[in-house]
């Protein structure tokens, strides 16, 4: 099964339970414009009809979604970039939401959390990654997300962008239920663009209309940033200019100038008064929009919005970043410009009233015109360069202004390269990358993958520029996978990089991707002298050429197949090549008995290796059960720390009896008489997790005598060991020995009867 795989979502029920258990934590991500608000705004109407309906309007509405909403008590939708200076959901609901009604007795606290207590309650907290908890009011953890009461009856459903669910480290009972929005598809986009046309042209003959869907595709088609109709916000502006008749452009640069200008020269027709009082332009006019006529003229006024938008994006405090204060917009904009913005749509207000006061908050339409703008302003700067790198200080950083580095490279290429380049030592500099440069397994879905979205990123500037030659741009962690694997702009990175090259994942899709020879000689992946990780998933049935890429540089190897069959090359012989390495994971090849007992006794003289994890290396000829006269015998190994063993051959003879070790995960392996699992010289120890075990009463005593006589804590999970009899002795024991500290303790979970426990030791003073 692919480590990303993913399931379609058909209704609202499918995201809100699975099975007919329901899901607390709901995570919708998806990036800018592709409708993370528009979504949160229909849940919230579908409530609104499923409970108040109204004839005409919930005729509209799938009657299941009106049956799903119809189970919530209360909806509460919270725009979390109207609220940078709240941190608690309960606070955020009170004070944004309740606070707001215009009741003549304002209801108390207390009131909402009986409600949220007792009550089926859906909470919406839109836009995640637009928020930022505020430091200074408070100190309580986490600081990622806004603070939680674990209530049985409420529902929280959170929207970001993909990148920030992955910065978060939130644990999988944190994050729930993980659902994306994508791009539309072929068919939903062809749909809304007939939909708005219809409304635009006021079509009424059919064949007219069909005409004009035809000739709208076909344009878009031909252009570099044809994916950017299958965004909804940006499909309807790309509409409206080819009514008009106005260029779309190549590139997501383009597209958003000729934007601008359609919003400029629509203004000046039918607010002809406001016309003088923003003719001020002046400086020197980057090209890119010094060939506009309305953006030429009011390039002024651009950058007054570009420095609005830049000084609310990197505001000190990082609060209030996308809606901010009037009295702030006033810093940057005269009254006139006001207006004018707030006529052309690019900026809009909303206002609130006290008994004394007024207040106005001020946005921009989107956020990624806002970052338009900030890049405006940036490539305008004498120290540009400066200004990016000094606020780029990690990979989170930098991925924040991602978006603003793609418009960047579209109006000033020559400072865009420079500053990837500066930007790739603070990357390098991550412990985000050194971890991930060192780390083994299986890698979870590439989105939330910090590094993936660094690598997308770069595709993005390097698309916004214009082709040359002298444009090089330095990456040094790369992903081939069924979205890359037939990108030219990856290729070119790629064979830009050759010598730069740190790690290197590819995952074949054995049914849609091409061969793992195809890629090699497609990406040019030879001579890789500076690799130190190598990640590969794919089918060995269907090529066998993975040796092709393993360098002697290499520090890190995952091999993860559907099943690695070919008995041609000697696992171990190649595996030697590899004279460096430290990191080593190996999943799921069947071999025969000839090939897999030299890999054995090859995996025991490794000494250096730190990190080791064996899963489903089976014996081609007899099978798990009776392949026989395998010995794995670690105790030589001076810096393993981390042994992950599971699903070997069940006769194995292993010695774990390892100094360094400190984590060791045994699963679905038989230990006998003759296997030492723990001994008194292991001193580092500190967890051991022992699941689907069979191992003999004595062994197992002697394993329970070793862990009382260590001097440190060591905490142990086991589940049903076989012989049971002989488990639930040793457990009955660890229940009322007070050596012993129960961690946990289940008959009934889906793993059997389980218990995890840790040794307690007396104080050292």
């Amino acid at each position: 099964m692919r480590n990303d795989e993913q399931t379609p979502v058909i209704s609202l029920l499918e995201m809100f339970k699975t099975g007919k258990q329901a899901n607390r934590e709901i995570h919708v991500i998806a990036d800018a414009g592709l409708g993370k608000t528009a979504f949160s705004n229909y849940l919230a109407i579908t409530w609104c009809q499923a409970h108040f309906p109204d004839e005409d309007i919930i005729q509209s509405f799938e009657k299941d979604d009106i049956d799903c909403m119809q189970e919530f008590d209360f909806l509460f939708l919270v725009l979390l970039r109207d609220s940078n200076n709240l941190c608690s959901i309960d606070d955020l609901i009170f004070k944004t939401i309740v606070s707001n009604l215009g009741l003549q007795e304002k209801p108390s606290e207390n009131f909402l959390l009986k409600i949220l207590k007792n009550e089926k309650c859906l909470i919406i907290l839109d836009g995640l990654d637009e928020w930022t908890h505020p430091e200074k009011e408070c100190d309580r953890s986490p600081r990622s997300i806004p603070h939680r009461n674990d209530r049985e009856k409420c529902t929280v459903l959170t929207t970001t962008r993909p990148w920030k669910l992955g910065e978060l480290n939130l644990n999988p009972c944190q994050i729930g239920k993980k659902v994306e929005i994508t791009r539309l598809s072929n068919d939903s986009a062809v749909t809304l663009i007939r939909r708005i046309l219809q409304r635009l042209k006021s079509h009424q003959n059919k064949d007219l209309l069909d005409s004009d869907v035809r000739q709208f595709i076909q344009t878009i088609n031909r252009r570099q940033n044809a994916q950017l109709a299958f965004v909804p916000l940006l499909l309807i502006y790309t509409i409206c200019l080819w009514c008009d008749g106005i260029q779309i452009g190549d590139s997501k640069c383009d597209l958003y100038i000729n934007i601008v200008e359609l919003l400029l020269s629509r203004t000046i027709q039918i607010h002809v008064e406001l016309q003088q009082s923003c003719d001020l332009s002046e400086g020197n006019i980057p090209n890119c929009l010094a060939e506009y006529k309305n953006c030429r003229k009011y390039y002024s006024l651009l950058m007054c919005l570009g420095k609005l938008a830049y000084y609310t994006l990197f505001n000190k405090t990082r609060e209030n970043t996308l809606v901010f204060d009037g009295s702030v917009a006033k810093k940057y904009l005269s009254t006139d410009e006001m207006k004018f913005t707030l006529h052309s749509g690019m900026l809009s207000e909303s206002t609130s009233k006290t008994l004394t006061k007024k207040f106005s908050k001020v946005s921009f339409s989107h956020k990624t015109v806002q970052e338009f703008f900030a890049a405006i302003f940036i490539s305008s700067e004498n120290e540009a360069q400066k200004i990016v790198v000094e606020k780029c200080r990690n990979i989170q950083d930098i991925l924040d202004m991602s978006k603003i580095c793609e418009f960047i490279s579209g109006m000033n290429a020559d400072l865009m390269c420079a500053v990837l380049n500066d930007l790739m030592s603070v990357i390098n500099e991550d412990a985000k990358t050194r971890d991930y440069r060192t780390r083994t397994g299986r890698e979870g879905a590439m989105y939330y993958n910090p590094l993936y979205n660094i690598q997308i990123m770069f595709m993005s500037c390097l698309q916004e520029m214009p082709e040359s030659e002298n444009i090089q741009l330095c990456l040094q962690d790369f992903f081939i996978d069924e979205n890359t694997e037939h990108n030219e702009l990856l290729q070119r990175l790629l064979k830009q990089n050759k010598t730069n090259i740190k790690s290197l994942y590819i995952n074949i899709d054995p049914y849609t991707s091409g061969s793992l020879h195809e890629i090699i000689d497609l990406f040019s992946l030879t001579d890789l002298s500076h690799i130190q990780k190598l990640y590969y998933y794919g089918d060995r049935r269907k090529e066998a050429e993975i040796t092709r890429i393993w360098f002697p540089s290499l520090q890190s190897v995952t091999l993860q197949d559907d099943e690695w069959t070919n008995d041609e090359e000697n696992l171990s012989e190649n595996l030697a090549r590899l004279q460096n390495i430290k990191y080593l994971y190996i999943y799921k090849f069947m071999l025969s008995h000839k090939i897999l007992e030299p890999f054995y006794n090859f995996i025991s003289r490794q000494k250096s290796i730190k990190e080791l994890t064996l899963h489903g290396l089976d014996c081609k000829e007899h099978g798990s059960r009776d392949c026989q006269r395998l010995n794995l015998d670690l105790s030589q190994h001076s810096t393993l720390s981390k042994l992950h063993l599971q699903a070997l051959p069940w006769r194995l003879k292993l010695n774990l009896s390892t100094a360094s070790l400190v984590n060791v995960t045994l699963w679905r392996i038989n230990l006998d008489e003759s296997s030492l699992l723990l001994s008194r010289d292991m001193l580092n120890i500190e967890r051991v997790e022992l699941l689907g075990i069979e191992m003999s009463a004595e062994s197992l005593q002697n394993f329970i005598t070793v862990l009382k006589n260590l001097p440190q804590s060591v905490t142990v999970e086991m589940d049903a060991i076989t012989p049971e009899t002989e488990y639930d002795r040793v457990r009955e024991n660890i229940r009322s020995s007070q050596t012993f500290h129960v961690i946990q303790d289940d008959d009934h979970g889906w793993r059997g009867r389980v218990i995890e426990f840790k040794t307690i030791k007396p104080s050292k003073e």
